[in-house]
């Protein structure tokens, strides 16, 4: 069963929620939008034009635990690469602010559809096809229609249409804010005859992460590969805790600054007691350090105070690597069999058991074993 969704006419539809029947009376897309999202743990939303500011959008909306996925387009035309990171950047705060997480974003840069699906336990109850942009003329003021569909096997394979063709996925808050400022500087000189490109290809491009979706990802051949050491003795990470690393971005921690390590470099995780690998990142961004408050109120943060975002590059992996661990006693015995004259790491030795012993959080590999290593990540099956 479908209805009509428009702007202009006073409707009403019903929804099936945890096997109750509820009803929805409606005068435009804005007002049905909101009141599916409180309906839902889960929302997916496609649209290529924006509201600048998300600010009416989630006005009164307390939508904590839910999560949120845009896919939306930054193409070079016009001044759209200028205004669409800010609009990125209010969707992400607010929607962050009203679920306790920050959405997941990705941009199909040929995007035209405009789309809103709504889940309740891992499957759609309700979805939009429209002509209505996420805007708040689309919404409500321009004479737009569309249908509500309820069917949950089509609603899927739009769903996961949409996510197969994106150019860019799993976009972070550190992203965001890197495309905000870049197109800061280059509104300073702006004509309105012209197409700008922020240089979003370089601040994304090589350094997403994949989705399920889009699995083409690259480490840039001039990549240098480093163990990072997770974990310690008196909090070691074991295969028995069943403890998943499939965060799509997330911080990497430091005893001390890794100043060697480059965007873009590839960084292979190993756990301190399990003795395995966890997952394998890009570095996404430049080195921080902890401020005093955050040392002073966390004492992990006082160990650890020096941080890189990273992308996990290994998702499927990192989700399941508990049910059959990649030791890397195992690994390197592989790899040994298989280059006997290559080292392990750049140091010449065969092991880095020994640098962990020191105390050391990350430890320079030979790039031959570090994309051993990926290899062997990559086909992963549980």
């Amino acid at each position: 069963m479908t209805n009509v969704v428009t702007n202009s006419l006073d409707l009403s539809v019903s929804v099936v929620v945890d096997n109750q029947n509820i009803a929805i009376e409606y005068r435009n897309h804005f007002e049905l939008i909101r009141f599916l999202l409180q309906l839902s743990d889960a929302a997916f939303f496609v649209s290529p034009f924006l509201y600048e500011d998300f600010s009416s959008f989630f006005a009164g909306l307390n939508l904590r635990g839910m999560e949120i996925e845009l896919v939306t387009s930054c193409a070079p035309r016009g001044t759209d690469q200028l205004k669409k990171p800010f609009s990125l950047r209010s969707f992400g705060s607010l929607a962050e602010a009203s679920t306790g997480n920050w959405p997941t974003i990705g941009v199909d840069q040929a995007l035209h559809s405009k789309i809103y699906v709504f889940f309740k336990g891992g499957m759609p109850f309700a979805g939009i096809i429209t002509s209505a942009n996420l805007t708040g003329r689309g919404l409500q003021i321009n004479h737009e229609a569309g249908v509500l569909l309820r069917d949950k096997t089509m609603l899927l394979q739009l769903v996961g249409g949409v996510q197969a063709n994106l150019d860019y996925v799993n976009i972070s808050k550190y992203q965001v804010d890197q495309l905000c400022t870049a197109a800061t500087i280059m509104s300073r000189e702006v004509s309105a005859a012209k197409d700008y490109e922020i240089g979003l290809k370089n601040i994304l491009n090589n350094f997403c992460t994949p989705s399920a979706g889009n699995r083409g990802v690259r480490i840039r051949e001039s990549a240098e590969y480093y163990i990072k050491v997770s974990g310690v003795t008196d909090k070691p990470i074991l295969a028995e805790d069943q403890r998943p690393f499939d965060e799509p971005h997330c911080e990497l921690s430091f005893a001390k600054s890794p100043d060697n390590i480059r965007l873009g470099d590839c960084l292979l995780q190993v756990a301190v007691g399990g003795m395995c690998f966890l997952s394998y990142y890009a570095c996404a961004s430049p080195v921080f350090e902890r401020s005093a408050k955050e040392k002073d109120s966390d004492p992990d943060y006082k160990r650890w105070p020096y941080y890189v975002f990273a992308n996990n590059l290994s998702l499927n992996y990192g989700r399941d690597w508990f049910k059959k661990p990649l030791y890397y006693n195992d690994v390197i015995k592989r790899f040994k069999a298989k280059y006997p004259s290559i080292s392990v790491t750049k140091a010449g030795k065969d092991h880095f058991i020994g640098a962990i012993q020191l105390g050391h959080s990350y430890i320079r590999v030979t790039s031959e074993f570090g994309k051993f290593v990926r290899h062997e990540i990559d086909n992963f099956k549980c």
